[in-house]
């Protein structure tokens, strides 16, 4: 007899309900031979352990053919991430705990407006771990990091070229009014898929701003700096372009706000936005031209 698909919207149902078998036999071939029924069984039963009711938190689509979605259990907050394909297998699952912090609460005494003209997406950003990576560590806990697409795409043509990703060279502005504190410079882009670690913000803007607050723009293109430390920049004024240099595998701009010129010792601060709105992963942003 054929068991008819459990549906994306109703994975938290059948997990709580210990339907592992059931589910499992969904997932995706490469899940299946990296993971055998049994062990994901175990794991999945030691997870659920002294939970209730796994509710979904959040849903999006980070890339064409992939919904992601984010089961939270009220009571222990354990949180559940799986992602469906576009043939409705289950191509991930992942435990893990959804993290609040009380920094939550506390946002930036200066507002910001987004650093780039025209049209970008929000690949990840906001005040959980679902939907921004970054939110776990304390020193980037509110970053963004933006792409742009078009089509739904991030690039036209072929992937492995930098030059076809649309965020590629784009204009970088500074946030807000304030002085050039740090250039990071001269520093190759990777090649699609490859990352410098030694050098992880890459080519990297620092700009102190009133009330000693500090953004961070990072993974610049190589030798397009147009500032230098010392200067003064307005809010709007186009100081880079964007890159793949340092920590980065594909074109993409990062931004934060910190509490302090050191961007592995200072706290990041939540940004409170010129435009009274947050973006969250999945939105589609645009900057002032």
């Amino acid at each position: 007899m054929t068991t008819e698909n459990i549906h994306p919207e109703e994975f938290g149902y059948h997990f709580s309900s210990g339907n592992f078998d059931r589910i499992y036999r969904q997932t995706a071939s490469l899940f299946k031979a990296r993971m055998n029924m049994d062990d994901f069984a175990e794991a999945a039963e030691e997870f659920r352990d002294g939970t209730e009711k796994f509710q979904l938190k959040h849903q999006s689509q980070l890339e064409p053919g992939i919904r992601r979605f984010c089961w939270v259990d009220a009571g222990t907050e354990r949180m559940i991430v799986t992602a469906f394909n576009d043939a409705g297998e289950i191509v991930g699952v992942q435990f893990d705990i959804y993290e609040k912090f009380k920094t939550d609460r506390v946002l930036t005494i200066n507002r910001y407006q987004l650093p780039f003209t025209g049209e970008w997406f929000v690949l990840w950003g906001g005040a959980n771990n679902f939907v921004n990576y970054h939110y776990p560590h304390k020193h980037q806990r509110y970053a963004y990091d933006f792409i742009r697409k078009e089509g739904g795409m991030a690039h036209s043509g072929d992937p492995d070229d930098l030059n076809a990703y649309y965020a590629y060279s784009s204009p970088v502005t500074a946030p807000a009014a304030g002085k050039v504190v740090r250039v990071l410079e001269g520093i190759a882009d990777n090649a699609p898929f490859e990352m410098n670690t030694d050098a992880p913000e890459g080519n990297a803007i620092i700009i102190e701003h009133a009330n000693k607050e500090y953004s961070l723009l990072a993974h610049l293109r190589n030798r397009s700096i147009l500032v230098e430390a010392g200067d003064e920049v307005s809010a709007g004024e186009m100081i880079a372009q964007c890159g793949n240099s340092g920590a980065s595998d594909t074109p993409h701009l990062h931004f934060h706000v910190m509490d302090g010129i050191e961007p592995h010792e200072a706290d990041a601060i939540r940004i409170q936005f010129a435009s009274g709105r947050e973006p969250v992963q999945g939105d589609t942003v645009r900057g002032r031209k």
